[in-house]
Order: structure tokens, then sequence, then C-alpha cells
């Protein structure tokens, strides 16, 4: 799964989409982290990218809960991850881990589907590293 951001995505869409949830990481110190408005948003549309292509092309779905991504064609929520370079996905998945952890007695627990893309910040080329399952311990890679 290979895309580029600006030919494949519906730029003005993305960035509705990614101002709605940078006003709410803004909104509070504790997810805002001293960042400016400006910062949360770029970053937000780096990631967010992914997502919709995953809604424009793949018949996923927006999942409108707080922080979430999307459903799947099966309903089932998952959670995606982008990062920068290949060397970096065994740290997202360890972050992946950690928060799945965290969040098991949460009302809106993470996702057991994690799908990790790879950006290129200057080209905006994007490619799918991996889907991911957690199998009640961890998060591990599918196979086939």
């Amino acid at each position: 799964m290979k895309f580029n951001a600006e030919t494949d995505i519906d730029g003005q869409a993305l960035r509705l989409r990614a101002e709605k949830e940078t006003s709410q990481i803004f909104s509070k110190e504790s997810t805002r982290k001293g960042r400016s408005f400006s910062e949360i948003l770029v970053t937000n549309m780096y990631g967010q990218v992914a997502e919709m292509y995953l809604i424009e092309h793949h018949r996923f779905t927006d999942d409108p809960r707080k922080y979430k991504d999307v459903f799947n064609t099966n309903s089932e929520s998952v959670e995606v991850k982008v990062t920068e370079f290949d060397h970096y996905v065994p740290f997202v998945i360890e972050r992946a881990n950690k928060a799945h952890k965290e969040r098991k007695t949460w009302s809106s627990p993470h996702s057991d589907i994690l799908y990790v893309f790879v950006g290129n910040k200057e080209t905006l080329d994007y490619y799918l590293s991996g889907i991911y399952f957690h199998n009640g311990e961890s998060f591990c890679l599918q196979t086939s």
C-alpha cells in the first residue's frame, strides 16, 4: 500500500479533520505539552494522511471517539501510526504496547489492530510498513 499525500488525499478534508483534533489537543496543557497550535496541526496532518488514505481509498470509516483513528471494513477499531523511517518502527510498536497496557482500564481502550505507515516529509510518499494485531501481550506483525 503506497500513496502520495499531495496527489492521493483530499487536502482540504485532511486539514479540517486535523484542525478538529488539534483543537482538542490544544485545549488542555496536559495534551498540548507546551506546543503551539501550528506545531500540533503539522504533526496531526502528517499522521492523519494515512487515516485519510484508508478512508478515501479502502472504505475505512472515521472513528468519532476522542483521539481514535478509524474503523476497518469489519467495523473493528484500528490505530494508525506514521513514522519517518523504517528503523523507527520498533519504537512505534513499543509505544503502542505501552499505550495498550495503560488503556486496558479506560472507558475507551486502545485498539487491538495497529497499522504502521512510513511517511517521507520531503516527498510526501507514504507506504504501509506493517499491520499488527495485539495477542493479549503485545502487538505482533501480521504475516499473511
